[in-house]
Formats: C-alpha cells, structure tokens, sequence
C-alpha cells in the first residue's frame, strides 16, 4: 500500500533586489522557521536551483509542504502561522506559483526517519 498525502509544491522566484545569497538565507532561516510552525505540517523540504548551472530554469527553486489532506493544508494556512508564514513571501521572493499534489509513493524506504511510514 502506497501513502498518499496532499502536498503543496510552491515554485518561487527570488526578489530582484536580493542576491543569491541572501535569498537562500532567508528562505533557510527565517521562512523555514515560520514553516515548521504550521499546525499539521508532516514534512517540509526546499529545494534551490542553481540559476547559474540551469539558466532557462523559470524559478529560483521551489518548496514541499506535505499534509494529511487538502482539508488539512487549507486549514494550516488560514491559521495564524500560517497567516504569519504567507505573510513572510514578499520579503523574499517576487513570485510564486503554489499548487496542490497528490503525492503516490512507489519506491520510498520502509523507514525514512521522519515518521512517514506507509500507512
């Protein structure tokens, strides 16, 4: 039996003004902080693009947020971390594009360590 979770995969675009580094900074620190904070989180990950290496690449990198259900990001969202959390998007992207997933595992460890077992 393969988990099935809902995740949201949000593609960002670092704010012009902002180097590489200091996108990756605050995207690390400040913002992954506000995440783990979300009521009914199950797993976060960020992703970066190296715009150097993959130049025609349309974003910066991009963000998984997994949840139980579509019901249960909709409601991590609307509460007040998550207010706080999308809140905390314009101080350091200039575009992002979220959209909801449907993960389905089929090769994924028995164990990955993070208490997300199949189910």
């Amino acid at each position: 039996m393969t988990a099935k979770y809902a995740k949201r995969v949000g593609f960002l675009t670092k704010r012009e003004d902002m180097t590489k580094e200091q996108f990756v900074q605050h995207w690390r620190t400040v913002h992954a902080e506000l995440c783990q904070k979300i009521p009914g989180l199950k797993r976060y990950a960020i992703n970066f693009i190296d715009r150097d290496v993959y130049p025609s690449a349309a974003y910066d990198g991009f963000s998984e947020l997994w949840f139980e259900s579509k019901e249960a990001h909709d409601a991590s969202l609307s509460s007040p971390e998550g207010k706080t959390l999308l809140a905390d998007l314009p101080n350091f992207t200039s575009t992002i594009c979220g959209v909801i997933a449907y993960e389905e595992r089929f090769i994924w460890p028995a164990d990955d360590g993070l208490g997300l077992n199949s189910r």
